[in-house]
């Protein structure tokens, strides 16, 4: 389950150790294994930024929503880390030389419509679980594949506030500023909306030491 390991665990694991590793509420696999990165940029002229891309507008899910790289683990990925490699490569152009640290993970299902084999249409719910790594890489010049994202580009945390994401999304990167700058626990916080969003998101700060008193 969410929070019974230590994600960075999970690095050198393949994707079916993972899906064995993380369960359910009600214990069942993951159908699917989900890894994000946030990639910071930091200097002293313009502060910390996180690479942010913006999904094509021909996407069916989230058209033109910003998110982190990533995309879902494949059986062809040895491990964990080979996944986060490879989709940062394919999404952003950046090649991942260390992952150092995770933020907060989160799961989601997704309804699908599909054709049987006798003809008729049917909806299958997909469950996924997301992973969240923060890493090093070794340049930033950023190259977005235009099958899947529009544009990519480092942002501050004032920027990013009234771009397009998903709650989920956000919390993430609200998470990943803390982790890289050390801000409030309340700031962060502000930034997130509704109430079960709120407090899954200082459940998560918590877990990665903050607002702990």
């Amino acid at each position: 389950m969410i929070g019974a390991v230590d994600d960075m665990d999970a690095l050198p694991m393949s994707k079916a150790q993972c899906r064995q590793t993380y369960l359910q509420e009600n214990g069942k696999p993951y159908d699917k294994i989900v890894i994000g990165a946030l990639i910071f940029k930091q200097n002293s002229a313009n502060g910390t930024k996180i690479l942010l891309l913006k999904r094509a507008a021909h996407e069916d899910y989230y058209p033109n929503v910003f998110e982190i790289p990533g995309g879902k683990v494949e059986e062809s990925d040895p491990t964990i880390l080979d996944a986060v490699k490879r989709e940062v490569l394919e999404e952003a152009g950046l090649a991942v030389d260390e992952v150092v640290g995770t933020v907060g993970s989160f799961d989601y299902s997704m309804e699908k419509n599909i054709t049987n084999k006798e003809g008729v249409q049917e909806s299958i719910l997909s469950t996924s679980l997301q992973l969240n790594f923060i890493c090093h890489v070794t340049t930033y010049e950023v190259a977005v594949n235009p099958d899947e994202h529009s544009e990519g580009r480092f942002l501050s945390r004032s920027e990013i506030a009234d771009l397009s994401m998903t709650d989920q999304m956000r919390a993430v990167v609200e998470e990943g500023f803390v982790w890289a700058g050390g801000d409030e626990v309340d700031a962060v916080l502000a930034k997130v909306q509704g109430p079960q969003e709120r407090k899954q998101s200082l459940t998560r700060l918590q877990s990665i030491g903050f607002g702990s008193s």
